[in-house]
């Protein structure tokens, strides 16, 4: 990757990398015609999107009365047709917000949704992909000191589900994975990725907190910038050059933001990781984040949630080719 050492704001501290494994070929600012931002797909437990009859569900976000909320439509990856939406998710009492970000089918009719409430990740169920979700109130992921905080107080922190999934096991009773999450503060606009371990119940439909990676955060970001997180599903299904990917956006400043896209054998991004900048915010954009890919022959369709000049959240679309 390209870094330019400067002190001034004008001058662009990064660039797109001339070698990046992908090219732009379109983009559609806003597939929804609608300030709906994007929240995620729906996934199985093996990290694959679920497709039945050419659509699938696409969980989005709005804002309403100054609190977020959640809401799925059935969606057509390949035609970008959406159905009509519903609301499924409203915040729970003293949050504001409640924003899916990542929706895996533990079975037909026990889904479980990741959303961040303001201050950490939560959990909740619903009992079809376009039901009720329901808050799990034993599961609680929220910022401790150490690297959450860059060693300081949790005050002003906050933590994210970030999509990323990579199952550890999956039995008649119960289904273990790591789940990508990041750190998040507002004030600064910092930022790192991790990794927690959750348990769900089939039989009591509970989801348990584990305990977090001891090896977090991952090395996605250069001491010198201000963030790398909010990263996309790791869908298994979807590589490049033989490898897994995981997208996440990065800031060197405050006034830059760039989409990063790496590359590794390792299904948590630990070991032998290649990193690119692959791509900045385009047009009316000033942020793009919460990436999920689709992958074709030969392209790679990236959906995302865009912040516009208006303030307004939106579900954006690039299609990139993946060069032989």
């Amino acid at each position: 990757m390209t870094l330019v050492s400067t002190q001034q704001a004008f001058t662009p501290a990064l660039s797109v990398d001339s070698g990046s494994p992908l090219v732009l070929i379109e983009h559609i600012a806003d597939i929804l015609g609608e300030a709906h931002g994007f929240g995620g797909f729906l996934f199985d437990r093996r990290v694959r999107l679920i497709v039945k009859d050419g659509v699938t569900w696409l969980y989005t976000t709005r804002t309403s009365g100054g609190r977020w909320e959640s809401w799925v439509r059935p969606f057509n990856p390949n035609t970008l047709q959406p159905g009509p939406a519903r609301r499924v998710l409203l915040p729970s009492a003293g949050h504001d917000r409640a924003v899916l970000h990542h929706v895996v089918a533990i079975a037909d009719d026990f889904i479980v949704g990741f959303f961040c409430d303001g201050v950490g990740v939560g959990a909740a169920i619903a009992s079809a992909p376009d039901a009720d979700f329901v808050h799990d109130p034993t599961f609680v992921l929220q910022p401790e000191i150490g690297w959450e905080t860059r060693g300081g107080s949790v005050e002003g922190w906050s933590l994210e589900s970030n999509g990323a999934y990579v199952l550890c096991e999956d039995t008649a009773d119960e289904t273990v994975f790591w789940q990508g999450y990041d750190s998040y503060r507002k004030d600064g606009r910092l930022g790192d990725l991790g990794w927690a371990k959750v348990r769900v119940d089939k039989k009591t439909r509970r989801v348990k907190l584990l305990g977090r990676h001891p090896d977090n955060p991952l090395a996605f970001r250069n001491p010198e910038w201000l963030c790398a997180r909010c990263g996309g599903n790791l869908s298994s299904d979807v590589m490049i050059a033989g490898k897994r990917t995981f997208f996440f956006y990065l800031r060197p400043n405050t006034s830059e933001m760039f989409i990063g896209l790496a590359l590794s054998d390792d299904p948590l991004f630990f070991q032998n990781v290649s990193h690119y900048i692959v791509d900045t915010i385009l047009d009316e954009e000033t942020v793009a984040e919460k990436f999920q890919a689709v992958q074709t022959d030969d392209e790679l369709l990236i959906f995302y949630e865009s912040r516009f000049t208006d303030g307004s959240w939106r579900t954006g679309l690039r299609c990139y080719r993946i060069p032989s």
